[in-house]
């Protein structure tokens, strides 16, 4: 599938603005415009958010584009139609369209605002009922916020990551994140680990004089997952993260006010479509005998709610090997910190990217880490030495996941084919 656009385009360069992404869209005929928009922003939980919201408006039997970013490991995942990811050849179509569109443009698009053109593209192309649209980075500049005032803007937890581009404060943070807020919408604002946050935020929506809603029902997590009984029945999400509590009431929250718009016919349909949902990366179990677990914690505060996860029973009995990779504008000795004292076993990998962070240097920071250069080996090393009530997590990056999702999907392909 057709991963790179222009000759000159890097496939990770970030230069936010809207500019370029405008220029682009005005060349395909503004593909994002004449559906409602679900536009969902924040530090962690947007995209399991963002799928869950999509998941629900689908049990509606509403056709629902859904773009979320990363992928781990098919880039066509980053654009899906009732969550199947979009045709391999319809990408490479309209790739092509794309291509043909930006050629001559002055100031070439980035990587994401190609992917973000693509994402709009196919939702027009699918003439979807209603598209679901997750932020790449921060909100007021990023591609995504091209479009005009959506349906409904949701902010999930604010906290500190991309520091040098969104600013060094909470306060600027969250600035950034509220500059998806647009007159003539409405906001559902997730539960926020800093009054800063959320103070900024409500301050934005006041001036804009946009309604804002918080969640008021929240389920609890248990062995199995997310469990509750919500204002419209007992529910049940099999999301094994402590985390996911406070998505699912964020996600709950937006479809109580999409709902006040005429969007849901059929609560008990949505609750049903939730007791099957998935989402990928987020305190997946890729094996039990030994169990394996994949995370994508890649900031202190990804890593807070996944220690509070590990404390749950059973986890809190295993005795973990924790296989950690992150990029290098990431605070990872921080993150080490706060996983060493449930940690067993650290062995630190190298992800296999040009951003990737530098494994040696964080054992100086946890000089009984082992250093084992490539991540699937060392998944495989943890997993040969494990013994009872010893499982291993790997984390840190979700560029990590994607590699060992790929590679773990490749093995198992070679399995059966022999």
């Amino acid at each position: 599938m057709k991963e790179n656009w222009w000759a000159d385009l890097e496939r990770n360069k970030i230069r936010p603005g809207l500019e370029r992404i405008g220029s682009l869209l005005e060349k395909l005929g503004h593909p994002e415009r004449g559906y409602p928009i679900v536009h969902v922003a924040g530090t962690n939980g947007k995209g399991s958010t963002a799928a869950l919201i999509a998941d629900a408006l689908t049990s509606q039997g509403y056709r629902v584009g859904l773009t979320v970013s990363p992928d781990l490991g098919h880039i066509n995942e980053r654009v899906m139609l009732n969550r199947q990811p979009m045709d391999p050849a319809l990408w490479d179509q309209l790739g092509q369209v794309i291509e043909d569109a930006g050629r001559n443009m002055p100031d070439v698009p980035t990587f994401f605002e190609a992917v973000t053109a693509m994402a709009f593209l196919a939702f027009h192309y699918w003439q979807v009922d209603i598209a679901v649209v997750e932020v790449g980075l921060g909100g007021r500049l990023d591609a995504t916020n091209i479009i005009d005032p959506p349906c409904l803007s949701v902010i999930t937890p604010v906290a500190f990551d991309h520091m040098d581009r969104l600013g060094y404060t909470i306060e600027a943070i969250a600035g950034e994140k509220a500059g998806i807020i647009k007159a003539g919408s409405a906001v559902v604002l997730g539960p926020q680990p800093y009054p800063a946050a959320r103070a900024v935020i409500m301050e934005k929506a006041r001036g804009l004089q946009v309604p804002i809603v918080e969640p008021h029902w929240f389920p609890v997590v248990g062995p199995d997952g997310i469990d509750g009984i919500s204002p419209h029945g007992p529910i049940h999400v099999p999301l094994l993260g402590a985390y996911q509590v406070q998505n699912v009431a964020t996600a709950y929250a937006a479809m109580e006010t999409l709902a006040a718009k005429g969007w849901v016919k059929d609560w008990s349909r949505i609750l049903t479509q939730w007791s099957h949902f998935s989402w990928p990366g987020r305190f997946q179990v890729m094996q039990r005998e030994p169990l394996w677990v994949i995370d994508g914690a890649h900031n202190p505060h990804g890593i807070g709610a996944l220690v509070e996860t590990l404390k749950l029973a059973p986890y809190r009995d295993m005795r973990w090997t924790i296989v950690f990779g992150a990029l290098a504008d990431k605070p990872a000795g921080e993150m080490l910190q706060m996983l060493k004292p449930l940690a067993h076993r650290v062995i630190v990998t190298r992800i296999p990217s040009e951003r990737a962070g530098d494994p040696l240097q964080w054992r100086e920071m946890v000089p009984s880490a082992t250093f084992i250069d490539d991540p699937w080996e060392a998944v495989q090393a943890a997993l040969a030495e494990a013994k009872a009530q010893e499982a291993v997590l790997a984390t840190g990056s979700l560029a990590l996941l994607g590699y060992l999702v790929t590679r773990f999907q490749h093995e198992s392909a070679t399995t059966r084919g022999c």
